[in-house]
């Protein structure tokens, strides 16, 4: 029989319901019930923070109503005496408080144990997280005074599921300032930006729980919000990410959004796929109707693999639920369970975590078919084309939750395994000519640092200039300060550093 986490801990809600009074329960707990097992099923698909955050906030409001339901009872208990007269008597008060205490601390074992699944996460850490999430920055000039803006797609930690996208406005030499703006529904991951209506101003796609964010910019900076397809995680897939081309020779942008990770809900798979969405020309997309594959897809990049003209797309891909084997043994099973619940992830889904990358050819007219490799053997969480090795053909660097990986086109859209770099989870890459010597070097971004390599031209890269930052901040690579030289700026919420390309594969911080 499967071992229903959510199931679980709807049983034991309803056994702390006692904490309230009797005529409470039988009018309100099965009403009380049911909201919250509709809760608990969305937060737990909404990452770890999101569950433990629901769960402690459920356990102090259930044990708080209770105690002043408990406590309104013996107020008002002399009233009720005095208007029932001396022919009735009162029910005995059930107050137990050692039952109430006991509760308390079953509950608080139960947090306690999802804690330390936690992939081994400190405790308090992830108790008390609770602050904004910056996932990805893109650069464009949103405003039009040639200058590169930055688009931060926010995400959310802690107690919150819904954090606004931000736009920072680029007021000369690199310096910012938030433009006011807040915009989407729920967290972001992703953002691209390209001149989607045709109108010569700089909009925004951007892929979020709420659907695939269409953010039409006025030519000043200030953006109106089109949401299509919203987003429904339980029976799809999320728009993990995006990215924007002409695939179908129409010569408008295009977007291809990628989809991760599928569901299972009531006994029914949802798997993970990635979209076409084509433009009509007046700036509204719609759905090529095509699924592209059943792997959750972390990202993507667009380029010409094969050398046809057409634009094809390399998948990042990652986490992708499959059916759960209930013929594997019991302690596979539970290894399968314990670090699906790592993720926030709990009742009948499992997920493969290391899904091999794929490469798909466009036929042209935006129909895309799989090109049948089978690429790495880790979770790619970022992809960037760029011709590495200088032989003119496009090549992939896969950055990882491990060793980041350098794959070389053969000029058929054929790779092989190049270089294996560093180590640690990445979240992006950046292809750029960072010391002036004609070849595409390499920047990754990471956790709390991002990495920089310097090809020799050959597409082997040595390790260079190494840049700290926030767990909770994002970097950009691109010119910012106006100098000619790519810079990178590292942005959260509240704050941004930006880091000067001096030329040389070398970065200083801004203004010195």
């Amino acid at each position: 029989m499967k071992y229903n986490l959510v199931h679980f801990v709807t049983c034991l809600y309803r056994w702390l319901l006692c904490a309230y009074s009797t005529p409470f329960r039988q009018e309100f707990a099965a009403e009380m019930a049911t909201v919250f097992q509709e809760r608990l099923e969305w937060a737990a698909a909404n990452g770890r923070l999101s569950l433990l955050t629901f769960l402690l906030g459920e356990l102090v409001g259930l044990l708080a109503g209770g105690i002043r339901q408990r406590v309104y009872a013996w107020q008002s208990r002399p009233l009720l005496a005095v208007s029932a007269g001396s022919g009735v008597t009162l029910p005995r008060r059930d107050w137990q408080p050692r039952r109430l205490v006991a509760s308390l601390l079953l509950a608080l074992l139960l947090l306690a144990a999802l804690l330390t699944l936690q992939a081994g996460r400190h405790l308090w850490y992830v108790m008390l997280d609770d602050t904004y999430d910056v996932r990805h920055v893109a650069l464009g000039d949103v405003n039009g005074d040639g200058r590169l803006d930055a688009f931060l797609s926010v995400g959310s930690i802690g107690d919150g599921y819904w954090r606004a996208d931000r736009v920072l406005l680029n007021v000369g030499n690199g310096r910012f300032t938030d433009s006011g703006q807040e915009l989407g529904e729920w967290r972001s991951f992703a953002a691209a930006v390209g001149d989607i209506n045709d109108d010569g101003h700089v909009d925004v796609l951007s892929g979020s729980y709420s659907g695939l964010m269409y953010y039409q910019n006025d030519g000043r900076g200030a953006f109106t919000t089109t949401i299509y397809e919203p987003g429904d995680f339980f029976h799809r897939s999320s728009h993990f990410n995006v990215a924007l081309a002409d695939l179908d020779g129409d010569g408008r942008l295009d977007a291809f959004t990628t989809g991760c990770c599928g569901w299972i809900a009531q006994g029914r798979r949802y798997p993970a796929y990635s979209e076409v969405w084509l433009n009509d020309g007046n700036g509204r997309l719609r759905l090529s109707g095509q699924q592209i594959g059943q792997t959750g897809s972390n990202a993507v990049a667009l380029g010409d693999l094969n050398g046809d003209g057409t634009t094809d797309a390399f998948l990042a891909n990652g986490r992708t639920i499959h059916e759960p084997d209930s013929s594997l043994p019991a302690t596979t099973r539970f290894r399968q369970w314990r670090r699906a619940a790592a993720w926030g992830i709990f009742g009948e889904n499992i997920y493969t975590f290391n899904s091999p990358n794929t490469v798909w050819f466009n036929d042209g007219q935006g129909r895309f078919s799989d090109s049948g490799q089978q690429l790495g053997q880790m979770e790619s969480m970022a992809v960037s084309l760029g011709d590495v090795n200088g032989d003119g053909f496009l090549d992939a660097v896969l950055g990882n939750n491990g060793a980041d990986e350098v794959w070389l086109n053969d000029g058929q859209g054929s790779f092989r395994l190049g270089q294996r770099l560093g180590g640690g989870l990445t979240w992006s890459v950046y292809l750029a000519d960072l010391d002036g010597d004609g070849d595409l070097d390499l920047v990754v971004g990471g956790e709390t640092s991002a990495q920089v390599w310097l090809n020799d031209g050959n597409g082997r890269f040595s390790q260079g200039q190494k840049i700290s930052y926030g767990r909770y901040e994002a970097i950009a690579l691109g010119d910012v300060t106006g100098d000619g030289i790519d810079d990178i700026l590292v942005a959260g919420v509240e704050s941004y550093q930006v880091w000067r390309g001096v030329g040389d594969g070398r970065f200083v911080t801004h203004p010195e």
